[in-house]
């Protein structure tokens, strides 16, 4: 997404966001394919979905927040949340705070109400939140599940934006409270050993994956 030919947007954030800020763009019609191609998958369509990718640099995050546009567009109510703790990003990318967040919220020192923020009409972020100790014993909890089962009940998608497999065990952990994984890899950046590798992760830990998507 990054690549984008961008008429007359300089910023930052109208690179990382073309669904929003360039809708005409073949990149933003790329993310709609993308969210059509979800819908169709089965007959009971993907709900819960964690986007990773192998290795950092792949563009899961820019591909997280797209896609949740796209979304939001068509009049889904989604909800992003930035579930990598270890290296937040959705913050950055649609410019909000990061004072209060997932982290936050799963440890009952703030309102899930409180923590998410409006960035578009129908889409709503969970920003990560501060950096606990250790990220995956948080996502692991009784409190991670209950914050999905309650949202997957406001929410028409919750879109999860997890570390890259090869880094944590974070996305195959947020993988058993979703309905699939999307696997973003970026050629240039993931090597095809790293690749096979993040595959043997999926396959070996009973992963539902629910395509590849090819950034850059």
């Amino acid at each position: 997404p990054k690549k984008a030919s961008l008429e007359g947007k300089n910023t930052e954030s109208a690179v990382l966001l073309p669904v929003r800020d360039t809708p005409r763009a073949p990149v933003s019609e790329a993310f709609r394919m993308l969210q059509a191609n979800l819908k169709f998958l089965s007959s009971d369509k993907p709900k819960v979905i964690v986007v990773t990718s192998s290795v950092p640099n792949e563009g899961k995050s820019t591909v997280s927040a797209n896609l949740s546009a796209a979304m939001a567009q068509l009049g889904h109510r989604v909800l992003l949340i930035d579930a990598d703790m270890r290296r937040p990003t959705q913050h950055h990318i649609w410019e909000k705070t990061n004072t209060e967040g997932l982290s936050d919220v799963i440890v009952g020192e703030a309102e899930l109400k409180a923590a998410v923020k409006e960035v578009m009409p129908k889409l709503n972020v969970l920003t990560a939140g501060a950096t606990p100790p250790n990220p995956v014993a948080l996502l692991e909890s009784r409190g991670m599940s209950a914050l999905i089962e309650a949202v997957s009940q406001t929410y028409d998608f919750v879109i999860i934006d997890a570390p890259p497999l090869l880094v944590a065990a974070d996305a195959l952990t947020l993988g058993k409270v979703s309905d699939g994984v999307l696997l973003v890899a970026r050629p240039g950046v993931v090597h095809s050993n790293t690749a096979v590798s993040a595959k043997d992760l999926l396959t070996t830990s009973g992963q539902k994956v629910l395509g590849l998507v090819v950034n850059g």
